[in-house]
């Protein structure tokens, strides 16, 4: 009768415990030998993400979330488990999630990303909308895990930039891609309008093409120039008309500064120069009427990996 009457009034303890975990906010679980520091951020899971109700393995598993699901993360262990809040608070390790991951279809009203939307769609690629966190970094495991998909990544970087991920080879990213460009703006003697993006991190994209786009204005005229890796000067690369389009595309095989210069358009474009627009809008890098002088200028420089990809569709 003792012994069953001590082991209800250990259960009940444990249920007590286990309540205050989920009901109180503040009550922190501290890992044994491991330190906590606040940590602010959104998260996004992986497939068969697993939620604790303390942070360690032999705790009571809450749930399990599918892959893609946004969460609250609150604070961090220095032994690797993350303190969520997903109406409870609760822990997750931090190799079960990401720093950006696919959100859906985007709305309708966000011109922006529907028009990413249609480029996918006219190429017959599938697209996936990717939401970057505060520090705008898509994780590596998140970018390797498309490859070999016939999928258009794309990032809103903000209201003037983003960029679509075409992915092509099989050659995985080394690491993480930021997307957290600063930026200048200027106005040149001549009255155009000098738009530069600077990034701290370079990333190689060994094959995989990078569609960036640029707000620019309906009418406009827009010079792109990127930085060639190799000596960090800037390669000019391509005009690109806005007649029918408010933006302008930067087709690369990496992510690095960029400069856009525009001005206004004076004459209407020809039926040659509106299929060369839609071509680098597709993410063709080198197009089968780009001259030889031209392909030998770029040689070497801003990453010649796509050379002769996507000619032909």
């Amino acid at each position: 009768m003792v012994e069953k009457i001590r082991r209800e009034v250990v259960l009940f303890l444990l249920a007590l415990v286990f309540s205050l975990c989920i009901i109180c906010p503040g009550f922190q679980s501290v890992a044994k030998g491991a330190t906590y520091e606040a940590h602010e951020d959104v998260y996004y899971t992986k497939d068969n993400c697993v939620v604790y109700a303390e942070p360690t393995y032999t705790s009571m598993v809450l749930t399990t979330l599918g892959a893609n699901i946004p969460v609250q993360v609150v604070g961090q262990y220095s032994n690797g488990w993350y303190r969520i809040n997903i109406g409870v608070i609760a822990y997750i390790k931090m190799d079960s999630v990401a720093s950006a991951g696919a959100i859906g279809l985007p709305i309708a009203a966000d011109k922006q990303i529907a028009d990413a939307q249609k480029t996918a769609q006219e190429l017959g690629y599938q697209f996936v909308n990717l939401n970057l966190n505060k520090q705008k970094k898509i994780n590596k495991d998140v970018f390797n895990s498309y490859i070999n998909q016939k999928v258009i990544l794309y990032c809103k970087i903000n209201d003037e930039l983003g960029v679509s991920f075409k992915m092509l080879y099989a050659d995985k990213v080394r690491d993480d891609i930021s997307l957290n460009f600063s930026k200048s703006e200027s106005i040149t003697p001549s009255g155009e309008r000098a738009v530069k993006f600077e990034i701290e991190q370079y990333t190689p994209l060994f094959g995989q093409v990078a569609i960036f786009q640029f707000r620019a204005g309906y009418d406009k005229e827009v010079e792109i120039s990127n930085v060639d890796m190799t000596d960090d000067e800037l390669v000019f690369m391509n005009t690109y008309c806005t007649e029918f389009s408010e933006f302008a595309y930067a087709t690369c095989t990496q992510v690095a500064d960029m400069k856009f210069l525009e001005y206004e358009t004076i004459h209407s474009l020809t039926d040659k120069q509106r299929e060369r627009m839609a071509n680098i809008r597709k993410g063709i890098k080198y197009l089968d009427y780009d001259t030889k002088d031209y392909r030998n200028s770029i040689h070497n420089k801003v990453r010649k990996d796509t050379e002769y990809i996507d000619y032909y569709y």
